[in-house]
């Protein structure tokens, strides 16, 4: 054989030998879990959940500390104010209550404006 097919094959067989390890190695991490989500679905949510909300709060102290506190407890509350009119927007629509989800929906945006104005008196009193 010549080089270049020498080349040619060797860089094709290391090409196979790493989708070959990127399977085994997804096998290995995803064939737990979906037993787990499969044999305990309502425990696996509660973990997944879990481990999502310990994310969130990692990175909600570790911005904190880059920022400030004011800066971050103010953003926290914007946040949950939107999350919150989405949830009740989104229970709405699951009970078929359109009255419900419009005043959730607009509930959620006034109270997000809300907090966004009693942050800018706060800081322009700072100031």
């Amino acid at each position: 054989m010549s080089s270049k097919i020498k080349s040619k094959f060797f860089s094709l067989a290391k090409f196979a030998g790493f989708i070959a390890a990127c399977a085994a190695a997804s096998f290995v991490a995803i064939a737990p879990l979906w037993l787990f989500a499969t044999k305990q679905p309502k425990l696996y949510s509660l973990v997944v959940l879990l481990a999502a909300a310990v994310l969130v709060l990692y990175k909600v102290v570790v911005a904190a500390k880059k920022s400030g506190l004011k800066k971050t407890v103010f953003l926290a509350l914007k946040i949950f104010s939107l999350a919150a009119g989405i949830v009740f927007a989104a229970l709405a629509v699951a009970n078929f209550s359109r009255l419900f989800f419009c005043l959730s929906l607009l509930g959620g945006i006034l109270l997000f404006y809300l907090v966004r104005f009693v942050e800018r008196k706060f800081s322009k009193a700072q100031n």
